[in-house]
């Protein structure tokens, strides 16, 4: 899959309202974000990184976040 490139700032429309379509478009998949993802790990307490596996297993519900 094409992984788009980081951001440097957020898009804005004309009344400076953020552009949210592509953010959500994109999702939180770590397959396709260039950038590091982290999700807050409740047993640890604190935010670890998003990779891969803990992805899928967000994604097929057995993690909730």
């Amino acid at each position: 899959p094409r992984r788009p490139c980081p951001q440097d700032a957020l898009e804005v429309t004309g009344t400076f309202k953020q552009c949210k379509s592509n953010l959500v478009k994109e999702g939180f998949d770590p397959g396709a974000i260039r950038d590091r993802l982290f999700f807050r790990d409740d047993a640890r307490k604190s935010y670890v990184p998003l990779t891969p596996g803990t992805f899928a297993a967000i994604r097929d519900m057995k993690l909730a976040l």
